[in-house]
C-alpha cells in the first residue's frame, strides 16, 4: 500500500483533500459509532493533529482535527470513487501536514467484482512520511488491534497478518511491523466489516478508559433544552477479556511417555504436524505483495 514519496512541488500543489474533512468524518462516526470504522486514541502526553486523505492529494488546514490526550478520533470506513484507492489518516505533532513528521494509519477496502478471492480490508501503519523522526508513536510505540477474537478465529496465520494485534514500544520494535521505506511489505488484512483501533503511545493493551470513546468537545449551544436529554440505552460492548488481545495458535499435545522404557532397542518417535494453511498464506502473501506495489501510486 505504500508508495514513492510525493515530490515537494507536488505536495505543495495538492492542498485540498477529496471527501469529507476529519472534523465531519468524526461527527458522522459519533452519530453511528457501531459501524465498521477506523479509530485513533491519543494516549500521548501531547496534542496531535489529524487529517483523513484520499488518493494522493494533500491536506488542507480546514480539514484538520485536534486531538488532546485522552480523546479519540473515529471515521466510518470511507470508499473513495473508483474502488481502487485507499485512505490515509495522517497524524502529526504539528498543525500542518508537511510530510516529514507524520505517522499514517492506512486502509484499503477491496470489494470489487472479480476480486472476491481477495475481498477484505488491507491496512498498515506507516512511518514513510516520518523522515524527521519526530512523528507521533515512533519513539513511544503503539498498540493496533484489527477485528476481535471472533474475527481472528476465522483464520490462523503464524505471521499475524490476519486481523492483527501489533504492539511496539520504541523505534526499533515499531520498525518490525510498520512501513519505514516505501517498498516494505507490511500490509495486513482483516474483514470488510471488522473495525480497527490504533492506540497511540505505549504497547500495552487498552484500559477501560481507552475503550470508552472520548471525542473532542463540541461547541456548546447557547440555548438550554427545556427537558433533560435522555441517556441512550447502552448496547452490549464486545468482550475485552485478555483473550481478545492475543492470537490463538494450534496446540500440539506431546505423545504420552512410556513408564517402562525398553532397554534395547531405543526407538525415537518423531511427531510431524502438517498444517493446512501454507497454500492460503502463500496466496495471500503473493496478493499482499502485489497489492503493496499496485497501490504505490496512491500513497497520500
Amino acid at each position: 500500500m505504500q508508495l514513492t514519496l510525493l515530490s515537494v512541488a507536488a505536495a505543495m500543489a495538492a492542498t485540498v483533500s477529496a471527501g469529507d474533512s476529519a472534523v465531519v468524518l468524526n461527527e458522522k462516526f459519533n452519530a453511528e459509532p457501531h459501524k465498521a470504522h477506523a479509530r485513533i486514541i491519543n494516549r500521548c502526553d501531547y496534542d496531535v493533529y489529524i487529517w483523513s486523505v484520499e488518493k494522493n492529494l494533500g491536506c488542507s488546514q480546514t480539514d484538520m482535527l485536534t486531538l488532546k490526550k485522552g480523546e479519540s478520533y473515529g471515521e466510518i470506513y470511507q470508499r473513495p470513487d473508483g474502488g481502487d484507492q485507499g485512505v490515509s489518516i495522517k497524524v502529526s505533532k504539528e498543525p500542518h501536514c508537511q510530510g516529514s513528521n507524520i505517522v499514517q494509519l492506512e486502509y484499503f477496502l477491496e470489494e470489487r467484482a472479480g476480486k472476491e478471492d481477495y475481498w477484505g480490508n488491507y491496512l498498515d501503519v506507516s512511518y514513510v512520511d516520518c523522515l524527521g523522526g519526530d512523528c507521533p508513536t515512533k519513539k513511544e510505540g503503539y498498540y493496533l488491534r484489527a477485528g476481535d477474537k471472533a474475527a481472528r478465529a476465522k483464520k490462523v496465520t503464524l505471521d499475524n497478518s490476519w486481523c492483527p494485534i501489533q504492539a511496539c514500544d520504541d523505534a526499533a520494535s515499531c520498525a518490525l511491523m510498520s512501513y519505514i521505506l516505501p517498498h516494505d511489505v507490511q500490509t495486513k488484512n482483516c474483514g470488510l466489516n471488522d473495525s480497527m483501533e490504533f492506540y497511540m503511545c505505549g504497547s500495552q493493551p487498552p484500559s477501560e478508559d481507552d475503550e470508552k470513546p472520548s471525542y473532542p468537545a463540541p461547541v456548546p449551544s447557547s440555548k438550554k433544552p427545556e427537558t433533560p436529554t435522555p441517556k441512550p440505552t447502552p448496547t452490549e460492548a464486545p468482550s475485552s477479556s485478555a483473550d481478545d488481545y492475543k492470537i490463538d495458535l494450534p496446540v500440539v499435545t506431546p505423545p504420552p511417555q512410556l513408564k517402562d522404557e525398553p532397554k534395547e532397542p531405543k526407538v525415537k518417535t518423531k511427531t510431524v504436524v502438517v498444517t493446512a494453511y501454507e497454500y492460503v498464506n502463500a496466496k495471500r502473501a503473493e496478493h499482499v505483495h502485489r497489492h503493496a506495489r499496485r497501490h504505490q501510486p496512491f500513497h497520500a
